[in-house]
């Protein structure tokens, strides 16, 4: 398999041994590369909207920058064009203003979009029930850990 990208249409084409298949990245709208995925992180984690140079501030502060400070404008541009951040405002930046960012869906909202999107009808469907039986096995875990604890007795001293 041979995969190469055609930056003039934008798109990924895939040579297999059965025929050439073609996929748009428009294709993959919730696909987020390690730097997106830590810029997202930091909005995600925000109450508030934030211009760039916060981003990269609170990314340092938490340890999850694996980007280069000048990456940011590039990083911020494709989350916009993903449409899962939106720019809010300005901000004084010195003697200049700066636009702020804040996403537009939080991380669950995000995971559910791209579990839906990457599977089919069918899949769907047995993603939901697996995902109900972790709910509960998950809930029955935490009921019974609850439930042994009110029933330990206490220490007397």
């Amino acid at each position: 398999m041979r995969v190469v990208y055609n930056r003039i249409n934008g798109k990924c084409i895939i040579f297999l041994k059965v025929g050439v298949f073609s996929m748009a990245r428009a294709n993959r709208p919730y696909h987020l590369t390690p730097a997106e995925e830590s810029v997202m992180t930091v909005f995600w984690n925000s109450k508030k909207a934030m211009p760039q140079a916060d981003v990269i501030k609170k990314a340092e502060e938490n340890g999850i920058r694996n980007w280069k400070e000048r990456s940011i404008f590039s990083i911020i541009n494709n989350l916009l064009a993903k449409g899962l951040i939106q720019a809010d405002g300005f901000v004084r930046a010195g003697k200049t203003y700066a636009r702020t960012f804040s996403a537009t869906m939080s991380r669950p909202e995000y995971y559910a979009k791209m579990v839906a999107h990457t599977l089919n009808d069918k899949e769907l469907v047995v993603f939901k029930r697996a995902l109900k039986a972790e709910v509960n096995a998950a809930d029955a875990e935490t009921s019974g850990s609850d439930e042994a604890a009110e029933n330990t007795p206490a220490e007397e001293s």
